[in-house]
C-alpha cells in the first residue's frame, strides 16, 4: 500500500470513528430525554429542545418511553437507528479508503419506502402506525453512512491530492 492511500485508510477510518460517536452520542441524548423528564429533571427540556430543529416531535406520531416521548418521531428514530445500523455494516461493506459513492439505484431502492410512506400520508392515503415509520425509516437510514463516510473520504482524498499534486488520481 503506497504512502497516499495509507493515509487515505487513516483518514477514513478517522472519519468514521468519530461518525460512530456522534452517532452514539446523538441517540443516547434522544434516549436521554424521556428518561430524564420521568425523573423529573428540568434539563429534559433542553434535549428536547436540541431536537426540535430536525424533528416536528409531534406526540401522535412519536413512541413513548418511560411514560414520556422520545425526542423525535418514529421515523426520525428509524432513521438515526438506521444511520447507526449502517455504521455497523459499513466495514464490512467497504474500505475505508474506498472513495467511490454506492450506485444511485441503491440510494433509490432504499428511498422508495420511506418516500411512499411519506407522500401516502402527506396525501392523506393513510396514516402509517409506528412501527412502519421507524422500519422505513431503518432501511433509509442504513444506507446514508455509505454515502457520508465515502463523501468525506474523498473529500480528504482531494485534500491530499491538492497538498501532493503528484498523488492526482493515485488516492
Amino acid at each position: 500500500m503506497d504512502e497516499e492511500n495509507l493515509i487515505l485508510r487513516r483518514r477514513g477510518l478517522r472519519i468514521y470513528v468519530l461518525t460512530s460517536a456522534g452517532t452514539a452520542a446523538w441517540l443516547a441524548a434522544l434516549f436521554a430525554a424521556p428518561f430524564f423528564q420521568s425523573l423529573g429533571w428540568r434539563g429534559a427540556r433542553f434535549l428536547y429542545a436540541c431536537f426540535a430543529p430536525v424533528c416536528h416531535q409531534d406526540p401522535g406520531r412519536t413512541i413513548f418511553l418511560w411514560g414520556a416521548p422520545l425526542a423525535v418521531c418514529a421515523r426520525c428514530l428509524g432513521i438515526y437507528l438506521g444511520f447507526g445500523l449502517g455504521l455497523i455494516l459499513y466495514p464490512f461493506r467497504r474500505s475505508f479508503c474506498s472513495v467511490q459513492l454506492p450506485r444511485l439505484r441503491s440510494f433509490i431502492f432504499a428511498s422508495l419506502p420511506i418516500a411512499a410512506d411519506f407522500a401516502a400520508n402527506i396525501l392523506g392515503l393513510w396514516s402509517t402506525p409506528h412501527l412502519p415509520r421507524l422500519f422505513t425509516g431503518v432501511i433509509w437510514g442504513s444506507i446514508l453512512p455509505f454515502y457520508f463516510i465515502t463523501g468525506l473520504t474523498d473529500l480528504s482524498a482531494r485534500r491530499i491530492s491538492v497538498k501532493n499534486p503528484g498523488a492526482a488520481g493515485q488516492a
